[in-house]
């Protein structure tokens, strides 16, 4: 057997659709619901949980598109 695509959908209609075509040409597959998640890793690395981490990131994000980077100096590098 060979898995020829997979598909995402929060639309019924499209699900009904696809249901309708594999029963007409007579094609097996399976339906499972989606875990939402806030978590923007795909492997839900626990980094991203820390709403503090996210902070960071977005405060970071925004700095570099304004152009107002804040320098970081690490001591013994520096």
């Amino acid at each position: 057997m060979k898995q020829l695509f997979e598909i995402e959908t929060d639309k019924p209609e499209i699900l009904n659709e696809f249901r309708e075509l594999a029963r007409k040409y007579k094609l097996s597959f399976r339906e499972w619901k989606l875990a939402k998640s806030d978590n923007p890793s795909p492997s839900g690395d626990p980094f991203f949980d820390n709403p503090e981490n996210l902070k960071e990131i977005l405060r970071r994000k925004k700095e570099m598109e304004t152009g107002n980077i804040e320098s970081v100096i690490f001591p013994g590098l520096g």
